[in-house]
């Protein structure tokens, strides 16, 4: 644990390097899968479709986050005079007569540390980026002598087949996870779209892009997802009916899918105990960060297959379950 903390600098590039090396595996597979009878596509073309449409999904949200934050900026005043608007109709309803402006507020921060930071917070993201493609392209070179080495370390038998089954159901479960998350993430953030631009909320394709990804951190990104369109919606319009439509109807839609739909699709593929995902939300939040709390199922995931596989474990990760039932040990 010590050691996760204090190596966050030099272990998160490599972990984000090994989950866009991941993604973009997982989706040349799909690539390579015959399609139409017989009809499938070599491995090199697969991966270059793979790279091509990461690369463009990147760069489609770099677009919409970049020109959403330049109209922000850009409509910053109305919403400054519609917020300090709502401060003091709030300040009356509990009584304070004298209730301070935005620019007394803003008055305590420093401009020179402020921008100081959003300047450092900016050239890191880039620098990790760099670093992060640099990882995810040696690990593509790596990937085609990894197999042999892994034979080489396990030998013949017994225990490289044991270990072999143990990688490919970890695979397979991730990549379902995966899967199913991606897909009731895109219909969610697509319906969450329809409902902000059919009450006309700013920035709607900004907001439904945080929307598909806050999906992916469980209980704390569905809130959040509801909770950040719904008060701009207080700061932007002068009637609660947009605030109530996003909050009741988007937060519907998103109650149903995490709570209804997600289970019966994911059924008891990965048989997490729900209070262990929202603990190990917790803990990997408190260590990585955001990074954590997208990657904290698949590891958990990752730690029950591996924990069930020895008898000294096994108890463990029957707790780590849903219901007891665990992967059998390989033999």
């Amino acid at each position: 644990m010590y050691l996760l903390v204090a190596g966050r600098g030099l272990l998160l590039p490599f972990v984000l390097g090994v989950v866009l090396w991941y993604m973009v595996d997982a989706l040349a597979d799909a690539f390579e899968q015959p399609r139409f009878g017989k009809l499938h596509l070599p491995r090199p073309l697969a991966l270059a479709g793979a790279v091509c449409a990461m690369g463009g999904l990147l760069w489609i949200v770099g677009r919409t986050i970049g020109a959403n934050v330049t109209a922000v900026i850009a409509a910053s005043p109305n919403y400054e005079r519609r917020l300090q608007l709502l401060i003091d109709q709030g300040a009356r309803m509990i009584g304070v007569e004298q209730t301070p402006t935005l620019g007394e507020l803003f008055d305590r921060i420093s401009l020179a540390d402020t921008l100081s930071g959003i300047a450092t917070a900016t050239a890191s993201v880039v620098s990790i980026a760099g670093i992060v493609l640099i990882y995810a392209g040696f690990l593509f070179v790596e990937q085609t002598r990894f197999r042999r080495k892994l034979a080489i370390i396990l030998g013949s038998g017994a225990h490289q087949a044991r270990v072999q089954a143990v990688l490919e159901q970890i695979d397979r479960d991730i990549r379902v996870y995966i899967r199913i998350k991606t897909a009731l993430a895109v219909a969610t953030s697509t319906l969450a779209y329809g409902v902000m631009a059919s009450v006309g909320l700013d920035f709607a394709g900004f907001w439904a892009v945080l929307v598909f990804f806050f999906y992916y951190i469980p209980t704390v990104g569905s809130i959040l997802a509801i909770v950040a369109p719904a008060l701009l919606t207080l700061v932007q319009f002068d009637h609660l009916t947009p605030f109530l439509i996003v909050l009741l109807v988007f937060g519907t839609i998103q109650v149903v899918t995490a709570n209804v739909v997600e289970p019966a699709i994911m059924g008891r593929t990965l048989n997490l105990s729900p209070l262990v995902v929202i603990v190990s939300l917790m803990v990997w939040g408190t260590i990585w960060g955001v990074v954590g709390m997208f990657l904290c199922v698949p590891i958990m995931v990752v730690c029950l297959i591996v924990l069930a596989q020895f008898d000294t474990t096994r108890p463990i990760a029957v707790l780590l379950s849903a219901d007891g039932t665990i992967p059998e040990p390989r033999s």
